[in-house]
């Protein structure tokens, strides 16, 4: 199934207008093969030698990249990079990173956009979603809804019983973008060292990770230098020159 994905997807590496178009039309595009398996493990080390994961607390971490230069180096891996200014169109800066334990029992998150908590214009800010092992729906994989990047941000309603859980954001679960009819998920089996980028418009989700493994992901965010965000008080967003060596 993989192999297949690969073969039917373009990439920007290979066929950069094709694979602009496709992500033009769904508001999301997946680069297979963007980190090696070395370098997928090496992040994963990096992540497990953080205080909170050594005291056995498995939330997110929150801009890795200003404790560790080896997420500062994620953050500005050219692979990355150059997709990134060409889907929000010009030169980029990096925003925010975080890494994703998610282990096993974890609640996914509810649907959101990303632009939601950034609120810069709509073409200016995306995302890049790295799969650091191979990532199945059962492990709360990924849940995407295309072409929803051509929606304004979307209205949000409180979650029906909503309780902050352990080794998840505070904020997860509490609100969920309310989808205009006719939008379907789409569930994402994402191969070790695959990217998905998302626009800052798409709504997309994860599934609770039912399996008994740790579901590692980093999340990295970038907008066209010099345009307006929120830097969030949680988040704490701040510009990041990706071309320093």
């Amino acid at each position: 199934m993989t192999a297949q994905l690969e073969q039917l997807s373009p990439s920007f590496r290979t066929d950069p207008e094709a694979a602009y178009a496709a992500y033009q039309e769904l508001g999301y595009h997946v680069e297979y093969g963007v980190w090696t398996p070395e370098e997928c493990e090496a992040l994963v080390r990096a992540a497990r030698q953080f205080e909170s994961f050594r005291e056995g607390r498995c939330a997110p971490l929150m801009n890795p990249h200003r404790q560790d230069p080896l997420f500062l180096t994620a953050l500005r891996k050219p692979a990355v990079v150059r997709v990134m200014e060409r889907l929000i169109g010009g030169p980029v800066s990096g925003l925010q990173t975080q890494f994703f334990f998610c282990q096993p029992g974890t609640r996914g998150f509810a649907r959101h956009q990303d632009n939601y908590f950034v609120e810069a214009k709509q073409e200016v800010f995306g995302s890049a979603w790295a799969a650091l092992q191979d990532v199945t729906p059962d492990m709360g994989g990924l849940v995407v809804y295309p072409r929803t990047h051509r929606e304004a941000i979307l209205p949000v309603a409180n979650v029906p019983d909503y309780q902050p859980t352990a080794h998840q954001c505070p904020n997860a679960n509490r609100e969920q973008a309310v989808l205009p009819p006719g939008y379907r998920g789409v569930d994402m089996a994402i191969p070790q060292g695959a990217v998905v980028f998302l626009h800052g418009h798409t709504v997309h989700s994860s599934h609770d990770n039912q399996s008994d493994r740790f579901r590692h992901a980093l999340l990295m965010t970038y907008i066209r230098r010099g345009e307006h965000f929120r830097p969030g008080k949680m988040a704490g967003r701040a510009e990041v020159d990706v071309y320093a060596p």
